[in-house]
């Protein structure tokens, strides 16, 4: 009885914590019998996590592709600047989402474009 056990598997929460710190996946606890044995898997792998502004992000962008289809169902045809101006977005922003939307048409060129839904 020299101390030998003394704090034994007080180590085990501190790696928990150095890779939750690091941003590493989770350590992994096996055991396997026969012969008996207790492993320890550490990877040095970065989690892979869903940001919450990219959910919120892909939230307001579904809404002003909502808000666009309503604002051209009434209007019939819209200029890029006129939208922007509806969702509050710059007019850059605006031409990327209206690009990414399959039933919006564009007509015309860069100054006279516009918009209208494919019916």
């Amino acid at each position: 009885m020299i101390d030998i056990g003394e704090h034994a598997g007080s180590g085990v929460p501190n790696i928990f914590n150095v890779w939750e710190d690091e941003g590493w996946e989770e350590p992994v606890i096996e055991e396997n019998f026969d012969p008996d044995r207790t492993s320890l898997i550490l990877r040095f792998v970065k989690k892979q996590a869903i940001k919450t502004s990219d959910k919120k992000q892909a939230n307001k962008t579904n809404k002003n592709v909502e808000k666009i289809r309503q604002y051209l169902k009434e209007q019939e045809v819209a200029k890029t600047r006129d939208i922007a101006k509806l969702l509050g977005l710059s007019v850059a922003r605006t031409r990327v989402i209206l690009s990414e939307m399959d039933d919006v048409e564009a007509l015309g060129t860069n100054r006279n474009r516009i918009y209208r839904l494919n019916m």
